[in-house]
């Protein structure tokens, strides 16, 4: 059973989360998960994607951080998005319809 409101839809890409680098595991309108090295040490987190020669600015709000131990210590970080431009939302429809 789903608990989201929103559809999550995968996509792998690098992003940066407050200057240290990340992978976009998958993204929504309301959040995205993504994999890190390094976990965030406030809840608070500025979010910076890079979507075909456009960066888009977001802030968001950690809501979990999961660890992985596998080869290397990742994190996998749950977070809410709480301010996003209008483009990151097209960039989002443009998601469901490919």
């Amino acid at each position: 059973m789903e608990k989201r409101k929103a559809i999550r839809k995968k996509k792998r890409i690098m992003i940066k989360l407050d200057q240290t680098s990340a992978i976009l595991v998958d993204i929504s309108k309301d959040g995205l998960r993504v994999s890190s090295g390094i976990a965030p040490t406030h809840r608070k987190v500025n979010i910076e994607l890079n979507n075909e020669n456009q960066n888009l600015n977001l802030e968001g709000n950690i809501r979990w951080i999961k660890r992985k131990v596998a080869l290397q210590k990742l994190y996998e970080i749950g977070i809410a998005i709480i301010s996003a431009p209008d483009s990151y939302y097209q960039f989002i429809d443009s998601l469901q319809i490919q």
